[in-house]
């Protein structure tokens, strides 16, 4: 009988832990939703305009997820770690346009102060070399 009342035990704990960890990777402090008012590229895949929704895996805090639920479209994006300034009070998306194309550079989540640097793609440093831009506000 202490035998099958510990399994029990061991059951529902682990039970327990495993249903919270996706509690907290959607907990709204990991996720950011913007709406971009053109086709932009992430990774060297080219994006539509849409509401975007952005989300931060707490586990591993340099990988974003970039998803347009109303398309269907994701996108895992490996990203650097960096301090935005302090003037900063809202999250935000920052792009480089070369001509008429937009590439996504860094997301601004400061809820934790923190920002995250996108590496440049093959085609962004190509587009660089042709056309030299810069951030957009």
């Amino acid at each position: 009988m202490k035998k099958q009342t510990l399994y029990r035990i061991a059951i529902s704990v682990l039970f327990l832990f495993i249903g919270r960890l996706p509690i907290a990777a959607q907990s709204p402090d990991y996720v950011m939703t913007f709406q971009i008012p053109f086709e932009f590229q992430v990774n060297g895949k080219l994006l539509p305009a849409g509401k975007y929704i952005i989300r931060r895996d707490p586990m591993t805090p340099e990988l974003l997820r970039i998803q347009c639920p109303e398309r269907n479209i994701w996108v895992n994006v490996h990203t650097v770690t960096n301090r935005p300034s302090e003037e900063e009070t809202r999250p935000c998306l920052i792009f480089r346009k070369y001509g008429e194309n937009h590439f996504l550079s860094e997301v601004r989540a400061l809820v934790y102060g923190e920002g995250y640097a996108l590496i440049r793609s093959k085609a962004e440093r190509k587009q660089e070399q042709i056309l030299p831009g810069a951030p957009l506000p």
